[in-house]
């Protein structure tokens, strides 16, 4: 873990930061995906901003394609309906792409074993992207779902 943290350190520090301009078009209709506010997912911003064999990985061990992502994509849709994905810094160097965003909504009932409530929360999200000919071609990020549940929580 700490040859992965100082790794991404030095991308980040050692690539540029991207203005709206420069982000990739890919990534912000990838990120489109989140604020269309639908029952399910986009299909066709996933499909026009990912290669036909993009993986969306969680860990090194679990790694998802796009059909699965879809489904992923459609139960946050169904359990959180006004969840958003704000972009708040893009650094881009060479194929790799570094999202920094704040993932927010208000979950319509139980969300991961916690009782609804009305509560809204509001957690940052790392994603790490591989791209490919103009396309995302493997995913990896990292949401803090435990923050959220405590916000959830909160008395």
């Amino acid at each position: 873990m700490f040859n992965k943290t100082l790794c991404l350190l030095f991308l980040m520090f050692s690539a540029q930061v991207a203005t709206a301009v420069e982000t990739p078009p890919a990534i912000k209709t990838f990120y489109a995906n989140f604020s269309v506010p639908a029952p399910a997912p986009n299909m066709e911003l996933i499909m026009s901003s990912t290669t036909e064999d993009w993986q969306s990985c969680s860990s090194p061990e679990h790694c998802r394609g796009r059909d699965a992502s879809a489904k992923t994509f459609a139960g946050f849709a169904v359990a959180i309906p006004n969840m958003k994905h704000e972009i708040k810094d893009v650094v881009v160097s060479g194929n790799r792409v570094v999202v920094r965003g704040m993932v927010s909504g208000t979950p319509k009932g139980d969300f991961f074993g916690v009782p609804h409530t009305g509560r809204s929360f509001s957690v940052m999200a790392i994603d790490v992207h591989e791209m490919r000919d103009g396309r995302i071609a493997r995913s990896w990020h990292v949401e803090d779902w435990a923050e959220a549940l405590s916000q959830l929580r909160a008395k």
